[in-house]
């Protein structure tokens, strides 16, 4: 293992950290000086441009321009790509030209190669979600040692220091394009997770889209046209309506131009306005924190600490949602919403290395060893995940409905493995259907479901002996990993004695790149100039 970073990927801006040599987590600047990249891509035949140069081409070409790619995770290259110069680009492969740009840009910086991450996605961020992000990571070249929650890096980056204090820390995380809500606890060598929901649609685009389509519908009541159809008019409202979102968590009134087909309109847009238009979206969300705590068995009253995380989380509106609804004075600047995640990250990569027992061969300063190995040699705190969703599988109940069967249940500690028996209905039945599910609740029944595939992670059939009997026993076994990928198994037991296994199988059908895929992109990525 080398030089372990941390990285916050977002959907407008990353961040990558580092533990120094003094024990101490910082963030590394681009080779732009700055501390945050947007997570935006300009592509110009082999020349790849990510960051503030691209963000600001956006405009004049924003054809070549690639945002907001976090969102499309997950998806397939059917569902989702970007064409350019012939070439089809996944979404893991453009989240992996910005993994590139933050690898080379802090290997200058650092003046060494750099080889693991540890890599954050939101904690309600599904299985193939996960597993895009880690894919995006292999492509750029990295190791990625873990796919870490956001919000438990925020608490492990809090938390460092207040460990001992026994705090309940509230995480609201209100990102550019997602959102969770998370309770943690800081303890006198833990930091747990106990709740978490949130919302992977949801978040400051979100409130962008509302001032947009408010400035648009001003112009189409005065000119009788509708600027977003064109490319480059609606590029140009976007960054506007971003910069009046901004300014309006300043100052009470923001000025928007909007100029299309040689016409334009002029909106005054207000606080109080911007308000009105969103007070949905913060409905959403003032929903969620109530859900967490409930679902934690808890209330305000049990909650010592609010961190504030993302840079949506600056406007008043949040702020004053948050206070309201918990009665307690909330510090905006207890963490840097933009920063903490990846200094989190960067710690959870040092203490990585610790539990892996890789201090002497990268030569960890004894200043790195103070701060993170107490005197017994083990880390001086360690974090403790849990599942962010339900994980199951199709059965039928005695009624012969197709339920839900919950194998591990949300917010088992992780890694976990479960193993359940299940039996067989008829005699000699040649075969199961086993479909493995993910965010549904026990007993549920399938034909109630709506958008059912949307849960589902695979299925497969397993083939059976001849001349079983009926109640002939199943055996199907769940792994999952702390980046909260999933395993599943399954094998079907011989009537003697139930010991003979006749057929093992992975059966996570996941709409991300294979393993070949992804081999292939990281050697396609290599004939890009990227910076």
């Amino acid at each position: 293992m080398g030089k372990v970073v941390g990285i916050d990927l977002g959907t407008t801006f990353s961040v990558i950290a580092h533990v120094n040599e003094h024990g101490q987590a910082e963030i590394i600047p681009n080779l732009e000086s700055e501390r945050i990249t947007p997570s935006v891509v300009m592509f110009e035949d082999n020349l790849v441009t990510v960051g503030k140069i691209a963000k600001q081409n956006a405009r004049a070409v924003p054809e070549q321009i690639v945002e907001f790619i976090k969102r499309e995770m997950g998806k397939s290259k059917l569902e989702f790509f970007r064409t350019f110069d012939e070439k089809d680009y996944s979404p893991e492969e453009l989240s992996a030209v910005i993994l590139t740009k933050l690898k080379q840009d802090a290997e200058t910086y650092l003046g060494e190669e750099i080889t693991d991450a540890v890599v954050t996605v939101p904690a309600y961020f599904h299985d193939a979600e996960r597993e895009a992000t880690r894919n995006a990571g292999r492509i750029a070249g990295l190791n990625v040692l873990q796919v870490l929650n956001e919000p438990t890096a925020a608490a492990l980056a809090y938390g460092m220091d207040q460990l001992g204090s026994n705090q309940n820390v509230f995480v609201f995380d209100l990102g550019g394009g997602t959102f969770d809500v998370t309770i943690m606890s800081v303890s006198e060598s833990e930091i747990q997770m106990l709740a978490t929901n949130g919302d992977h649609r949801l978040g400051g685009k979100d409130w962008d889209d509302k001032i947009i389509m408010h400035v648009a519908e001003m112009f189409e009541i005065e000119h009788g046209e509708n600027p977003l159809v064109d490319l480059h008019s609606y590029q140009d409202l976007q960054l506007d309506a971003i910069t009046a979102k901004e300014s309006l968590s300043l100052r009470q009134r923001a000025l928007i131009v909007c100029g299309y087909n040689g016409k334009t309109t002029r909106v005054e847009l207000t606080r109080e306005k911007f308000e009105q238009l969103t007070s949905d979206l913060l409905e959403k969300s003032r929903v969620l924190c109530n859900v967490v705590l409930s679902e934690a068995d808890m209330t305000w009253e049990d909650i010592d600490k609010i961190l504030l995380v993302g840079g949506s989380t600056r406007m008043p509106m949040i702020q004053e949602m948050i206070a309201t609804l918990s009665g307690k004075e909330i510090n905006p600047h207890e963490v840097n919403p933009d920063e903490v995640v990846a200094i989190g990250a960067a710690i959870q990569g040092t203490l990585r290395q610790i539990t892996e027992g890789d201090t002497e061969t990268v030569d960890m300063p004894e200043a790195v060893i103070d701060r993170f190995i107490g005197p017994d040699g083990v880390p001086k705190v360690t974090v403790t995940d849990g599942a962010t969703h339900n994980l199951g599988l199709i059965v039928l109940n005695a009624l012969r409905e197709y339920v839900i069967h919950v194998m591990i249940p949300k917010m088992t500690v992780i890694p976990c493995e479960v193993a359940d028996k299940f039996l067989t209905v008829d005699h000699n039945q040649p075969s199961v259907l086993i479909e493995v599910v993910q965010g549904l609740e026990q007993d549920q029944r399938k034909d109630q479901i709506d958008l059912f595939d949307e849960y589902k992670l695979g299925e497969c059939t397993l083939e059976l002996p001849p001349g079983l009997p009926q109640g002939s026993p199943i055996e199907v076994n769940y792994k999952y990993n702390l980046d909260q990928n999933l395993e599943v198994t399954a094998k079907s037991l011989s009537n003697d004695e139930a010991t003979a296994v006749y057929d093992l199988f992975s059966i996570i059908e996941r709409p991300t790149l294979n393993e070949e895929e992804v081999a292939q992109a990281k050697t396609e990525l290599q004939d890009l100039v990227v910076e």
